[in-house]
This record gives structure tokens, sequence and C-alpha cells, in this order.
């Protein structure tokens, strides 16, 4: 007996049918596409809450550099010889003799009156302070000294002294305008500290 063919009508409905489920298949994975995303975001969230909560919890970092940048002091020529008084001590600006230092590692302190002229000119200075250990103390600072790139002008620019005030740590690095006191001595923080302020001065010189 031949096989009847299904009507218009039972044809439409078939493909209505058809695209009813697609539509629901097509809404289930688009469903189920969204939880994943949201999974995802969830999970990323706690990761990012838990990087948060380990970070203020441990407080802030001891190894960081402590910087002070200080008050600007101007930059007046005094005669040479004259008393400087300074607001920082010690200082970062300010009125200074008209030469300055050579550069170099030294065993007697040098003038900041010589020094602030250096500060001006883009120099670093490193203030140090020493009881029984000063003659190592020196070699491990002449050390750092060998490796630092030449300045602008084709020489070192660190003046390296002990300093006869109190400032309240062993070691002090100076830019102008800028300080940074340590008691651990540190040639990774002192060549950091020179290659990032060397030659920003108020004053482009040697």
């Amino acid at each position: 007996m031949p096989t009847s063919q299904p009507s218009a009508a039972e044809a439409r409905r078939a493909r209505r049918r058809a695209a009813r489920a697609a539509r629901q298949r097509s809404a289930r994975l688009m469903r189920r596409l969204r939880l994943a995303g949201l999974a995802l975001l969830g999970a990323g969230a706690v990761a990012v809450l838990a990087v948060l909560v380990i970070a203020l919890g441990r407080g802030p970092d001891t190894d960081a550099p402590q910087r002070i940048r200080v008050e600007n002091e101007g930059r007046q020529h005094v005669a040479e010889g004259t008393v400087v008084e300074h607001t920082a001590d010690p200082p970062a600006s300010g009125d200074h003799y008209p030469v300055w230092s050579r550069y170099g590692v030294f065993e007697e302190p040098v003038n900041p009156g010589y020094w602030v002229h250096n500060l001006e000119h883009g120099a670093i200075v490193l203030l140090y302070t020493c009881a029984e250990d000063c003659e190592q103390v020196r070699a491990d600072i002449s050390q750092v000294y060998a490796t630092l790139p030449d300045g602008a002008f084709g020489e070192v620019k660190l003046l390296a002294t002990p300093y006869e005030g109190d400032f309240g740590s062993r070691f002090m690095l100076i830019a102008w305008n800028w300080q940074e006191p340590f008691d651990e001595f540190d040639a990774r923080r002192i060549e950091q500290f020179y290659r990032e302020f060397l030659d920003r001065g108020p004053e482009r010189a040697p």
C-alpha cells in the first residue's frame, strides 16, 4: 500500500517544532555559558581579594626605599667660608659656595657649602657615619663607586663624605631636594639612587 505524503500544514508544524527545539537548545547553551562566565568572574574576584588581604596583612615592604622629599631652599651663592645655615639637616638644596668639591670617597668631612653645589649640578652625595669600621665602610663605598656610570660630563658624580651632624641613620643618599636614609650598607640601593637622580639637578654642569 503506498505511503501517504504529509500535508502542507503538517510540514509547517514539523518545521515549527524543529525551530522551537533549536531555540531551546540555543537558550540552554547560552545559560551554561553565562553560568561559566559568572563562575570565572567569581573566581577572579576571590583571587584579587586574597591578594589584597595578604598584602594588607603583611604591612609595608620594609625593603622599599624610604625616600624623603625635602623642601627646596633655593640655590644662592655665598662667599666661600661663610657659615651656611639650612632648614634641612642634612641639606638637599640651599645656599652654597661658588666652587664645588671634587668627586670621590673622602676620609675627612667635606663642608656642605661645597657639596650642596655638587647637588645643584645633578651629583649624588652619600653621607656616612662609622665608629670602628671606617676603613671597611670606605672600601665598600669605593667598590660601588668604581662600578657607577659617568654623568653627562664624563666622570662619576658621586661624593661620599663623613657627616658631623646626626641624621638618624648610618648612611644617607642625597640628590637635589631628595634624601634616602638607611642603616645597612647596600650597594644596590646606592646604584639605584645614583642612576635615578644623576644629572637631575637644576644646573647642568660637571
